[in-house]
This record gives C-alpha cells, structure tokens and sequence, in this order.
C-alpha cells in the first residue's frame, strides 16, 4: 500500500497529473485485491479492516480532487496516508508486497 501512495505522491508534485478517476481506479483496485487476499488467507481479517483507513482517505482525495480543492491541501493528505500507510507497513510488513503483485494478474 506504501508504494500506492507514494505513487500519488509523486503525481502530486507534478500539477494537474493526478486525477480523481485515477485515484478512484487505484481504490477499486485496492478494495478488490484486499477482499481476494482476506478471503484467501493471505492476510489477516484485522490487516484487511485497518487498510480500510487508506481507503477511506483515497476516497476523501478523490471527492476532494472533484471539487477542484488546491493542490497543497491535496499534498497534505497525501502525507497524511504516507504516514498511515507507513504504520501498517511496520505492522504487516508484507502486506504491501502482496498488494503490487495482484497488479497485472
């Protein structure tokens, strides 16, 4: 999930680049990919429910994004999910891992 997130990040700094249908994609495909790993075990149901955190603040960007919010306060919960982001790293460490390799599949 880190490395989502600093995706956005990264889109972020370049102006006008992130969009909310982008970050609307990235949210169905976080939202698909962590029910097929929790309804195959690969991670646990407490992982599954704290990345609803992440989620719910790429939803907040999105809304934000349609209603042509400044880019700085994008930014601002951008590092927000950074650091959320960072935690559950720490807590799962091979949560993100599991994430990316779904990409493609």
């Amino acid at each position: 999930m880190i490395d989502l997130i600093n995706r956005l990040r990264i889109m972020s700094s370049d102006k006008g680049v992130i969009s909310s249908d982008f970050v609307n994609s990235e949210i169905e495909y976080l939202s698909k990919t962590l029910e097929i790993m929790r309804d195959s075990g690969k991670i646990s149901n407490d992982a599954y429910l704290e990345s609803g955190s992440i989620q719910g603040g790429l939803t907040v960007i999105s809304s934000l994004l349609e209603q042509g919010i400044s880019d700085t306060e994008i930014k601002t919960l951008i590092d927000t999910l950074v650091e959320r982001s960072k935690i559950l790293d720490s807590k799962y460490p091979d949560l993100n891992n599991t994430i990316e390799s779904y990409r493609g599949v």
